[in-house]
């Protein structure tokens, strides 16, 4: 018969060996789970290391809200329209000359009109500016939906220049494929300094909408002529050349 004192001899002697490689088990365990803090929510599951600014992402930027569904009841009495419209936020890069960093603009609608379908009217949308590392203050904020065909434009004063939103290119219809991708500037008074919506597309950027949960998508650049565009047909030749 094996001694008590054997027996709790044995026990301890386990309990040491077990106590020597649990820090190797520790190590090991963090190791394979990873720590997955990088991956950002609000950019549809990828990093947002790709904004094009190469300092801080938007959503450590920007207080980012989740937009309204429910923000304005539509009623056009006239075209026996009624519907819901939801708030229609955006958050876009910015890039001019030394100038680098994001947009973001938050449009709650204030009326509505249309004549197929109900469209929102966000007459003082708000926008917010982040350039070089630092938020600075822009004035005459202004959005338009762009009719029912949605070629909608963003546009804002900074830095004694006026900058808008717009399109590169339109499909079928006048139609574009994609959010806005391109900018162009004014002075103050009007008049158009540079236009980087043109074919060569000077001045690009990147839009993504807000979604109902706050996220958006990430910022490369995946500009494309679109289908319908004079440039499509002429790619889609020259490449069956």
């Amino acid at each position: 018969m094996v001694s008590l004192s054997c027996k709790y001899e044995g026990i301890f002697t386990a309990m040491k060996t077990l106590y020597k490689y649990i820090p190797i088990f520790a190590i090991l365990s963090l190791v394979a789970c990873g720590d997955d803090s990088s991956s950002n929510s609000g950019n549809d599951g990828e990093p947002e290391s790709s904004a094009s600014s190469g300092t801080k992402a938007p959503s450590e930027i920007f207080n980012v809200r989740k937009p309204d569904q429910q923000a304005y009841f539509c009623h056009l009495e006239a075209m026996d329209i009624h519907d819901t419209l939801s708030a229609h936020d955006m958050i876009c890069t910015f890039k001019y000359e030394k100038m680098d960093g994001f947009i973001y603009m938050q449009g709650t609608p204030t009326s509505c009109e249309g004549f197929m379908q109900a469209l929102p009217v966000i007459e003082s949308p708000k926008i917010e500016l982040y350039v070089n590392g630092e938020m600075v203050k822009v004035s005459k904020p202004a959005y338009d939906w762009g009719g029912n065909h949605h070629v909608d434009e963003i546009s804002f004063e900074y830095d004694g220049k006026k900058f808008a939103y717009n399109h590169s290119s339109t499909g079928f219809g006048w139609r574009p494929c994609q959010e806005m991708d391109c900018m162009k500037v004014y002075s103050e008074k009007g008049d158009l300094i540079k236009d980087g919506c043109g074919e060569d597309r000077t001045l690009p950027i990147v839009c993504n909408v807000v979604d109902e949960d706050g996220k958006f998508g990430t910022f490369e650049d995946h500009f494309k002529v679109c289908e319908g565009d004079e440039r499509f047909f002429k790619d889609e030749a020259d490449s069956d050349e």
